[in-house]
């Protein structure tokens, strides 16, 4: 499993020969009007199984030199003095794929429905949404800066721009070179001196701090797979190295900020958007691949609440390989390694970096995350004294086992509708959008005539399989946000009950544990499923609406035990 897996990531880190024979000593150079370069590349001690594989695929008649530039007689007498350089951005690709690249760069900064959208100028906060926000998350980073997200194509922008801290571990969603760097061991370069902003250290009054990144600085990640514990490592040429996992005696903070800056660095060509058409699709073969080393991890080994692994751990026998999975689930997975819950970066209760995917529903995850790790993975409500869970966009597990997912669609069914393009090809959008915009006359003209694809009515991908529901669809959203809003209100009261009662000295200790309890499970399935999962419950209603009247239990329990635990 793994070898296959280092054969699709080979494609976009290993350097291609355009010349006859094989590596081990100069050989004629092949002109770059034929694919014999392709078969030189294959030569002995090379890069056989990749060209075995490409010859195979989609792109079995596109020379390597296409997509890898530096090949020649230089490369083939010393390939680490004299390597071919990798073209990490979507150019390399929209020279042949233009339409697919012209819609995945594209959007309207709109908002189609009456939650979430991608808004992002003006920001729009979460806290406009969800007012009591930052009482139930005080102390977190988020209470800085949250808002709703913008378009795929400024995922990396985003977040580099971000005031709260960050992490390397978090690039590998915003980043394909990170994460392929991550799976397969192999460093980054940081190709030129590159200043990087540190926005998180600005304050007010006090602008950002800002570092210099050395040319030639070398980047390496891993995960120590059972501790989840990351240990990435950035090297300077002088030889100074900055590090996940800081000895006692040294700075934390700046060995963090250190190994981040020095990854944006290694990555600064890909901005605004990061993660490029490779990501999901091996550049050789065209196919479909998975790239995600932690989804990888929790899906062949313990992922999922029982740990049990598989790809939905939900469903009875789920494979463990995903390649025998059926095509809905493999074409999910892709959207999968990044839209899930996930613990990335450094904990605010422990300090440790932390990179694991839960693999896992909302109801599951307070007893999934307490036996773990012993809630101290995330941060402490600095209210309450206490470790929470803070989840990230959990759309995979709450889409698993429902209605549509029973029906055999799967994330791009809906996300990436087929469009038509000016020489009237069939191609799936790559803008990645809320289906609301292409059910929107206004907005899928607006996206056709930037675009210059044509997405007239057929493009909706609702009306596909039933009528327009669009009006049902926002009217279950409502619903469910009002759900949510009754727990918002009762997780406010119990953050500020629990911290009264704790700070109360004859306080019943036994039953301030059972509050705490409570309104955990609460505070999971909340955070979860209304603030950090995007489709306001539209991905699985019946499952959210009945998670959110747990949750209400839950809160209420918590209430009435912090209320008896300072009671006279």
């Amino acid at each position: 499993m793994r070898g296959f897996r280092v054969t699709l990531v080979v494609c976009a880190s290993i350097v291609s020969l355009a010349l006859l024979g094989g590596c081990a000593a100069p050989q004629v150079f092949v002109s770059r009007q034929t694919n014999e370069n392709t078969k030189a590349c294959g030569g002995s001690d090379c890069h056989g199984a990749v060209v075995e594989a490409q010859a195979a695929g989609a792109h079995t008649e596109v020379p390597c030199v296409t997509c890898h530039e530096g090949t020649g007689e230089e490369h083939a007498a010393d390939p680490k003095k004299a390597s071919a350089a990798i073209d990490w951005t979507i150019d390399s690709c929209a020279a042949c794929h233009e339409d697919e690249a012209v819609t995945y760069r594209y959007d309207d900064n709109a908002q189609p429905g009456p939650f979430g959208g991608s808004q992002r100028k003006p920001p729009q906060p979460k806290v406009k949404t969800f007012p009591e926000y930052k009482t139930i998350v005080a102390g977190h980073a988020f209470t800085r800066d949250y808002n709703e997200e913008g378009a795929h194509v400024y995922m990396l922008e985003d977040h580099y721009e971000t005031l709260r801290g960050k992490f390397e571990t978090c690039v590998q969603c915003k980043s394909t070179k990170v994460a392929i760097a991550w799976d397969s061991g192999k460093p980054l370069t940081v190709p030129k001196d590159t200043v990087v902003t540190l926005t998180h250290t600005a304050t007010e009054g006090v602008p950002p701090k800002k570092v210099t990144i050395p040319k030639g600085t070398t980047i390496t990640y891993a995960t120590q797979p059972k501790e989840s514990r990351v240990d990435a490592k950035a090297v300077f040429p002088d030889g100074t190295t900055w590090t996940s996992q800081p000895k006692k005696s040294e700075d934390a903070t700046q060995n963090y900020n250190m190994v981040w800056a020095s990854t944006i660095a290694a990555i600064k060509e890909t901005f605004p958007y990061g993660a490029g058409c490779n990501h999901c699709h091996d550049p050789h073969t065209g196919e479909g691949r998975l790239v995600r080393k932690a989804m990888l991890y929790a899906i062949e080994n313990d992922g999922g609440p029982a740990g049990q692994g598989g790809v939905n751990p939900y469903q009875k026998d789920s494979p463990k390989d995903w390649r025998t999975a059926q095509k809905k689930d493999r074409l999910n997975l892709m959207c999968a390694q990044c839209h899930v819950e996930y613990v990335c970066g450094k904990s605010g209760v422990d300090g440790i970096d932390r990179d694991r995917f839960g693999w896992a529903k909302a109801t599951d995850l307070h007893d999934l995350y307490g036996q773990r790790f012993d809630y101290a993975q995330d941060w402490k409500n600095v209210i309450m004294g206490e470790p929470l869970i803070k989840s990230q966009h959990p759309e995979m597990e709450l889409y698993w086992n429902s209605t549509h997912y029973d029906a055999g669609a799967s994330c791009a069914d809906c996300h990436m509708p087929e469009v038509r393009t000016k020489d009237n090809r069939t191609i799936r959008s790559h803008w990645f959008t809320s289906p609301y915009k292409y059910v929107s006359p206004e907005l899928r003209a607006r996206f056709a005539d930037k675009t210059g694809v044509i997405a007239d009515a057929g493009t909706n991908p609702c009306t596909r399989c039933h009528g327009d529901r669009s009006a049902l669809a926002m009217q279950r959203q409502r619903e469910f946000y009002a759900a949510q809003a009754e727990v918002e209100k009762l997780l406010a009261r119990s953050v500020k009950a629990y911290g009264l009662a704790k700070s109360d000295p004859r306080v019943k200790t036994s039953l301030l544990a059972e509050a705490l309890e409570a309104h955990r499970r609460a505070h999971v399935i909340w955070e979860n499923l209304a603030v950090s999962e995007n489709s306001m419950g539209f991905h699985n209603h019946a499952e959210a609406m009945s998670a959110m009247a747990q949750a209400k239990k839950y809160a209420l329990t918590a209430l009435e035990k912090e209320r008896l635990a300072v009671a006279r």
